[in-house]
């Protein structure tokens, strides 16, 4: 699938040398960005899909490097449901955690340690896929 993302005001690169890509279009094929700056008229044509930005900024995807993800996109300790997702809808694409599951009454048996962290990987794998779908 090829999509084009047009009118864009500005383009955030990411990089700290260069912090504005110059352009108004970034063109994505198959989920991968393949151009980033200018679009011709049949790169455009050709896209399956064209978003209109109307003059929004694009940016890279941010990170919060710590988190303490507990049990797929729940936190009992906070009590918080859904703050992965939340994060999506903030640029935020990438959570680095030290992998700890901090669940009350957690065991601490080897084989309850274990079959905990099976069960965590489980919850975990399910929320990065759902995330992709995005």
């Amino acid at each position: 699938m090829k999509v084009a993302i047009v009118n864009l005001g500005a383009i955030v690169s990411g990089n700290w040398r260069s912090p504005l890509a110059t352009g108004d279009a970034i063109l994505i094929t198959n989920g991968r960005i393949t151009g980033v700056g200018g679009a011709s008229d049949n790169a455009i044509s050709d896209a399956d899909v064209v978003i209109d930005a109307d003059g929004m900024t694009a940016i890279p995807g941010l990170i919060d490097s710590h988190v303490h993800i507990t049990f797929g996109d729940y936190t009992p300790r906070q009590r918080t449901v859904g703050y992965l997702e939340s994060y999506l809808h903030g640029g935020v694409t990438t959570a680095i955690s030290a992998s700890e599951v901090h669940v009350p009454g957690r065991p601490h048996d080897v084989e309850g340690v274990k079959a905990l962290a099976i069960a965590l990987r489980s919850a975990v794998s399910a929320i990065t896929d759902q995330a992709a779908c995005v």
